[in-house]
């Protein structure tokens, strides 16, 4: 009996979580080695492959899988479940068959890591391929290649299963359909020109450092992203798909920035979730909103950033004291752009109710639609409690919220 998938059991469970034990784990790995007439490398590498198939079918997707083990592990363990994921990809056909949305996250896996998008012939495994393209294949780069290979395994096998947002993987037809009439802007679906152009002015009032041009160029992208809302809306008479997507948020901070996404996601007609465990958050509205949300949170978060860098008292601040006045700050920003956004929603929508006595029921229907969405994927939700936070991050942070560029 081949004691490879046995060891490989065994090294995933003694890898990861509350049972990490490195001896054990180093004990592993020099019998791998050891074993590698046996197939070790084809073995793992098939573990590995059939362990994304199984998260994929309970509800994860790619960069899901990708972003919980950047958070946690090395360099070198991401790089290797980033390549693990291209591979699988590749095994499966997925950029002929898996939705666009996927096909997105597999791009932009590739993006951030380059190499492991480069061309492999798994022979006699991809592993083994892997191994030897690095030009290192001594006993010390085996040893750290098994030991990433047994903590991916046990860190993806903690994982729960996953509300599904999107068919699963076994679900995908042989050839993916090209875009219908269905899928075009008839249902909601961004305009990619539009989006293109408010991502452009954001880009430039993020990256200059003249604070009326930023000003000037952010005005100019909301007037754009409300405009373009409602009389996409309007243009449909509310009859717009409802899907789901998830954002990955990074550290350091990431609970403050998630109540930013909230605060940004609220005023867009998004519904949101965060999951503190893994740091993503699942957003539930149109299309068309659950992109205009990412964009401006994306270019709020940029300048939340930049305030809190340029703040005096975050540059007197030390240690434990600099983290809890970045934490209030955030906090704080997001709340106080929370009400700023609501505000210049509210004078919109006044405006373009005025021009169309429709957009209020259609508004009305649309909310329906996504809390049923919402509520459906997420049937139990239980409300977080606030954190204790620091006065003068607090007050800092909401009055660099006030200095923000909206409108």
């Amino acid at each position: 009996m081949n004691p490879v998938p046995d060891l490989l059991r065994q090294g995933a469970d003694v890898s990861y979580g509350k049972s990490r034990d490195l001896r054990r784990v180093d004990e592993v790995v020099d019998r791998l080695i050891a074993l590698e007439d046996h197939d070790a490398s084809a073995l793992a590498s098939l573990a590995l492959t059939n362990m994304i198939e199984t998260m994929y079918e309970a509800g994860w997707q790619p960069f899901d899988l990708l972003h919980i083990v950047k958070r946690q592990q090395t360099l070198p363990v991401s790089s290797l479940a980033a390549s693990v994921l291209l591979h699988q990809s590749d095994l499966t056909n997925a950029h002929e068959r898996a939705p666009e949305n996927w096909v997105d996250q597999l791009s932009d896996i590739c993006a951030a890591y380059p190499k492991a998008a480069g061309p492999l012939t798994a022979s006699p495994s991809f592993l083994a391929a892997l191994l030897k393209s690095s030009g290192k294949t001594d006993y010390i780069a085996a040893n750290d290649q098994w030991i990433a290979v047994l903590t991916l395994l046990g860190q993806w096998q903690t994982l729960p299963r996953w509300p599904r947002i999107g068919p699963f993987p076994s679900q995908w037809p042989v050839r993916r359909a090209g875009r219908t009439a269905k899928s075009g802007p008839a249902s909601g679906s961004p305009n990619t020109k539009m989006l293109g152009k408010i991502r452009g002015l954001l880009a430039k009032a993020d990256a200059t450092d003249f604070e009326e041009e930023a000003e000037t160029l952010t005005a100019k992208a909301q007037e754009l992203m409300t405009r373009y809302s409602i009389d996409s809306l309007l243009l449909t008479e509310g009859n717009v798909d409802v899907i789901s997507r998830r954002l990955h948020v990074d550290n350091p901070h990431a609970p403050p920035k998630a109540q930013l996404l909230h605060a940004v996601s609220t005023v867009n007609r998004v519904k949101s979730i965060w999951d503190p465990e893994y740091a993503i958050a699942t957003l539930v509205g149109s299309p068309l909103d659950i992109e205009q949300t990412e964009i401006m949170f994306t270019s709020l978060l940029v300048q939340a950033t930049r305030s809190l860098s340029h703040s005096p008292i975050a540059k007197r601040r030390k240690g434990s004291a600099s983290a809890a006045f970045g934490k209030a700050f955030l906090y704080a920003y997001g709340v106080r752009i929370g009400e700023r956004l609501g505000e210049a929603d509210a004078h919109a929508v006044e405006e373009a109710s005025e021009q169309s006595g429709n957009l209020l029921p259609i508004l009305a229907a649309q909310t329906v639609a996504v809390e049923q969405e919402f509520d459906r994927l997420f049937p139990r939700v239980r409300t977080m409690r606030g954190p204790r936070l620091d006065a003068e991050g607090w007050e800092s942070g909401h009055a660099a919220a006030d200095d923000a560029d909206l409108v």
